[in-house]
């Protein structure tokens, strides 16, 4: 294993209710009825990208300009939330931390607006030094968002590795989609208002859960060593 890949904002900080909150703002300064309770918020994000959800809502009542400045006002309410700054989520900083110590190169694959990366970058900045990771994406980068796995294939691409060299972690089954059709392996670990259901690899501990995989890694490496030593004595 050679690279860790955190995919989505929602890996390293949870801002659902954040996110939650200002769409509320944004539909109300819009003249929309609309108000989404916990609920809601929680099934709509089995949809990746704020955008999508606005328009699948709306059910063709909206024009594309009407919902990107519904979501252009969701951002500027949000950035407004986050001035205080965000704490990582549980385990993140000691996974990152471990990631690094152990060698390993480290991407944040998004399909989020570079707006929304500056704004998490900010916010986290007491926290987590984005300079750590090789490579960061945005919607900016690919021509299909998340579940679509190009962002995964441009991660990958651009650090030079295979899917078998890397591991990822992501916050939603749809996200982990995304992993998986890159052919990565992807642990799930979900925020507050995602379901999980009987999605493989959830976890609740990303640094145990990585440092189960380096042990798991060194094992295989050590495998190979010794099959070769005997092939080359037979």
């Amino acid at each position: 294993m050679k690279a860790v890949l955190f995919g989505s904002i929602g890996v390293l900080a949870e801002t659902s209710e954040l996110q939650r909150r200002a769409y509320n703002t944004a539909f109300a300064r819009h003249g929309l009825d609309w108000h989404w309770n916990i609920a809601t918020y929680c099934r709509l994000l089995a949809t990746a990208g704020g955008q999508r959800r606005i328009r699948s809502l709306a059910g063709g009542a909206l024009s594309d300009l009407k919902i990107q400045r519904i979501h252009e006002t969701k951002q500027d309410e949000f950035e407004t939330l986050l001035e205080d700054g965000v704490a990582p989520r549980p385990g993140i900083v000691e996974c990152l931390n471990l990631a690094k110590a152990s060698g390993l190169r480290l991407g944040f694959v998004t399909t989020t607006t570079p707006r929304t990366l500056a704004m998490i970058r900010k916010a986290l900045s007491a926290h987590i030094d984005f300079a750590d990771f090789e490579v960061i994406t945005s919607k900016s980068d690919v021509s299909m968002e998340k579940p679509d796995g190009e962002a995964y294939d441009v991660a990958l691409d651009r650090l030079g590795l295979s899917p078998a060299e890397a591991v990822a972690f992501e916050d939603t089954v749809a996200s982990q989609s995304s992993a998986h059709a890159a052919s990565l392996r992807c642990h799930l670990y979900t925020g507050e208002y995602a379901h999980a259901g009987s999605a493989p690899l959830q976890t609740r501990a990303p640094a145990e859960q990585l440092a189960a995989d380096l042990d798991a890694a060194s094992m295989v490496d050590a495998d190979r060593v010794m099959t070769n030593i005997k092939s080359s004595r037979s």
